[in-house]
């Protein structure tokens, strides 16, 4: 069994997520989504909305992330339930069969679902190419609470795989028969449960790098007993001792040579695929940080949307920026002690300029008058 330095473990997981290092593809948001095999989507756009981020880390130029989710033939993505809703490679949608067929067969915990409204939606839909929630009526309240018969209908469909979404108007779902956008050869293939849990285990695998059996399953939030029992069989996947790590750990033979980590500054999406298991993030890195959005202002210790900072191959802090018509507002920051409080700076001028927005002086941050440290 070989035995990996916690330095060596966060090169390999860095080198396999594409951050920090020389030899990925920037060219386009199709190449990090290839490599990651999932994106989280989630509505928070304070800086910019939290996919665009994610490539944006990686160096895909700040004029094409939004292309991504742009109506592309044939289609290259779908929006499905992956880690949360995520934006996944049309490839993958066989070894989804297993998530489909489940809420087929036993329901979901959404709110509940109008037979009527299922039956208005396909009909729409037989004689239209693609619909939107606002062209069968919208939804009614903000936020989270948006919510009407026709909405559930859609994502109930899509749930079960009738529907299928592979790119947005705006920021709104289109969607469209998932037998007019999905490749024919992907949309008959039908593997079982099994398969469906061992080929997307294996994809998490690759895609993290180093991993426990639970950071796998977290990945695309799979049965984590199920998934621990079919770890030593993935292709590729070697046993290793990591320094500190209590539990077991695999890592993906091929990301066993780590490119070397650049010494870089970049501040990550709170819902980045780095971080976004939180017990992995304390292994890998010492720090656990909560996304404090929906933490009421007074009980924030950074602020709304506190993006994590890495430098090289350690987090060093944070920082909480909102941004609207070019100009940043810092709600609050964090310097976990002993690392230069310039390193936060830099990351508030990436995302600024990641935001087309004005970085003067007068952001400048300064700790020395201050105790924000971990």
């Amino acid at each position: 069994m070989l035995d990996l330095s916690l330095q060596e473990a966060r090169a390999i997981a860095l080198s396999a997520q594409g951050l920090h290092t020389k030899h990925i593809d920037r060219a386009n948001g199709e190449a990090v989504l290839d490599r990651l095999g999932c994106i989280q989507l989630d509505t928070i756009s304070v800086v910019r909305r939290s996919h665009e981020l994610i490539q944006l880390a990686r160096g895909v130029p700040a004029t094409t992330v939004a292309g991504l989710i742009s109506h592309a033939r044939p289609p290259t993505l779908f929006e499905y339930w992956g880690h949360a809703a995520s934006l996944m490679p049309i490839k993958l949608w066989p070894w989804f069969g297993f998530r489909r067929r489940n809420y087929r067969a036993k329901g979901w915990t959404g709110p509940a679902v109008d037979p009527a409204a299922v039956t208005h939606v396909r009909a729409v839909l037989a004689d239209r190419e693609s619909a939107t929630i606002s062209d069968l009526g919208g939804a009614q309240g903000n936020g989270w609470e948006r919510s009407s018969a026709n909405k559930w209908a859609l994502e109930w469909l899509l749930a079960t795989g009738e529907l299928a979404c592979v790119h947005r108007k705006g920021w709104q779902r289109v969607y469209q028969l998932s037998e007019r956008v999905v490749p024919t050869a992907l949309l008959q293939a039908e593997p079982d449960d099994a398969e469906c849990l061992h080929q997307l285990a294996g994809i998490a695998l690759r895609a993290l790098g180093v991993a426990t059996a639970d950071d796998v399953a977290d990945y695309f939030r799979l049965p984590a007993r199920k998934v621990s029992t079919l770890m030593h069989t993935l292709p590729g996947a070697e046993a290793v001792r990591v320094e500190g790590w209590k539990d077991p750990a695999w890592a993906a033979s091929q990301a066993l040579t780590p490119a070397p980590v650049e010494a870089a500054c970049t501040p990550l999406s709170p819902f980045d695929s780095l971080i976004w298991h939180r017990p992995r993030m304390r292994r890998l890195f010492g720090v656990e940080y909560l996304l404090e959005a929906y933490k009421p202002a007074a009980r924030r210790e950074c602020g709304y949307f506190g993006m994590p900072v890495l430098h090289g191959d350690k987090i060093v802090g944070r920082v909480a920026l909102r941004i609207s018509k070019r100009t940043a507002v810092i709600e609050g920051h964090q310097l976990i002690e002993g690392h230069d409080p310039a390193l936060l700076d830099q990351a508030i001028a990436t995302a600024c300029a990641w935001a087309d927005a004005q970085h003067t002086p007068a952001l400048a941050l300064d700790l020395s008058q201050r105790g924000d440290t971990l």
